[in-house]
């Protein structure tokens, strides 16, 4: 059987780490490793929830028309057959179960969620989450949700979402191998991983001292920068339409 680097079923993983250690790079290797081992499945496991869905219902739902995955961050992403996909745009505020007067963005089953700078995405962390967040994070096993989020560290990930029983990579470092044209032909990520809430409470309590983790190393063929624009945010700070730099 194929092995997949995400639970087939349902899982919520958090990468960490300083700047330029390769969160964001190894984030969109998880997402190119999905789509060549698992999002075809998926995709046929999201149709079959709708079918029996419709089958309840007077007006049927609709099927998502490529594996569905949602992300706050534009990816380069293709199929193993080379099927170009485009995430469906969303923001952590936007995912949650509707809720009385508390309305989310209906998504479709068996779903991969992908939330870079995801410490922007929520509450602040010294709030409760609301309660229809707390229901999707708490039940999204029934939806079979993927979800993976970055943040520089893992006090910035919600503490309800930690304790929604997370998987956290902190990579320590990454090296490139280069082809005979200069070119990126192979990324190494060196990893502490933590598969355990009390550990990774632990090691936020003591700044990283103390907390029990495994180390792990994950490897990309080919070009990762060829996933995701590293300087994606880079016109947020440019001067507003009609203003320009500062000078004095």
């Amino acid at each position: 059987m194929l092995k997949t680097i995400l639970d087939p079923i349902s899982e919520i993983v958090c990468f960490i780490g300083k700047r330029g250690v390769g969160k964001s790079t190894l984030m969109a290797h998880f997402v190119d490793e999905y789509l060549k081992t698992q999002a075809v499945q998926r995709w046929e496991l999201s149709e079959k929830i709708i079918r029996e869905e419709n089958a309840r219902r007077k007006k049927p739902l609709s099927f998502p028309n490529a594996p569905p995955i949602y992300s706050n961050t534009k990816y380069n992403l293709k199929t193993r057959a080379g099927i170009k996909i485009e995430p469906i745009t969303i923001t952590g505020k936007e995912i949650g179960v509707t809720i009385n007067d508390e309305e989310y963005k209906d998504l479709f089953p068996a779903p991969l969620i992908v939330l870079d700078e995801a410490e922007n995405e929520f509450v602040s962390k010294g709030e409760h989450l609301p309660k229809g967040q707390l229901k999707f994070l708490m039940q999204c096993r029934h939806y079979r949700v993927l979800m993976l989020l970055a943040a520089p560290r893992a006090v910035f990930i919600h503490k309800d979402i930690r304790a929604s029983g997370v998987r956290v990579i902190e990579p320590q470092r990454f090296v490139n191998e280069y082809d005979a044209f200069n070119r990126i032909c192979k990324t190494t990520w060196y990893c502490r991983e933590f598969r355990d809430t009390s550990a990774l409470e632990e090691y936020i309590a003591t700044d990283g001292k103390s907390g029990a983790y495994i180390e792990t190393t994950y490897t990309h063929n080919g070009n990762v920068r060829e996933l995701v624009d590293s300087f994606e945010y880079e016109r947020d700070f440019f001067p507003k339409e009609g203003k320009d730099f500062e000078t004095q």
